[in-house]
């Protein structure tokens, strides 16, 4: 279902970027992504080589304009649409609104709000000329109203918020176009490997969601015939703080 389509993901030097980048070349598709290091670039592209894959990484600083200007500019480069983007990265910030200094809360909302927005504007020419494009916006459980159950700095809230109500406006938009837009909203998960899960003894709120179960639900809004649009996915699952208590 998704060989042969091409993906561009943010984040995908490590963590679960990195494992989203493995899973999709695992299917065939070819792999563009971003990080912010030349060493992480080498680790992804060496794991997907590995296993036949085919990758190419970019250096790209999402809190930076001319950064992601430059990013976009070498994906459309290439005489290839853009079939799958994938809006992954965004920085962690923990604390209270005191705890952080002015530099890491401005990174903080450009990371995971600014640059993702001006990076998914900057790529619509090469989304547009795919005939099947899907834009997948994995936000967090810390956009949804009214929750607060999470360590994360207020500023991190925010930029999820944001990223919430972008993510529901650019889907009523572009699917006049018909590009799929998904916003995913998983609680806190911990990735513990490639492979497939094989934990079928938990019970429900034992332990944190695994991110290979973000990674199944984001293939199966992928394999979806074009007449079904899946907007939105909330995920029920315990957070450390539910655990920790």
């Amino acid at each position: 279902m998704l060989k042969g389509k091409r993906a561009v993901i943010t984040g995908g030097g490590g963590g679960f970027g990195q494992a989203l980048c493995v899973w999709l070349a695992r299917e065939g598709v070819n792999v563009d992504f971003s990080a912010r290091r030349v060493e992480d670039i080498h680790k992804t592209c060496s794991i997907i080589a590995a296993e036949g894959g085919v990758a190419k990484g970019y250096l790209c600083d999402l809190t930076q304009p001319e950064s992601i200007s430059q990013f976009a500019s070498q994906l459309l480069d290439i005489d290839r649409s853009i079939d799958i983007l994938i809006l992954n990265a965004a920085q962690w910030l923990s604390g209270t609104i005191d705890e952080q200094p002015d530099s890491e809360i401005y990174n903080t909302v450009s990371s995971g709000l600014t640059g993702s927005i001006l990076l998914t504007q900057a790529l619509l020419p090469g989304l547009r000329r795919s005939d099947s494009a899907d834009i997948v916006s994995i936000i967090s459980v810390c956009g949804i109203p009214n929750f607060t159950d999470s360590i994360a700095h207020p500023a991190f809230f925010a930029s999820k918020h944001g990223m919430s109500g972008f993510t529901t406006k650019l889907s009523e938009q572009l699917s006049k176009e018909n590009i799929r837009v998904t916003g995913l909203y998983p609680p806190d998960f911990e990735l513990t490997g490639l492979d497939p899960l094989v934990d079928t003894q938990s019970r429900m709120g034992e332990h944190l969601m695994n991110g290979r179960s973000v990674w199944e639900t984001i293939h199966f809004v992928l394999a979806q015939p074009r007449s079904c649009h899946i907007s939105t996915l909330y995920f029920q699952g315990p957070t450390r703080e539910d655990l920790d208590h």
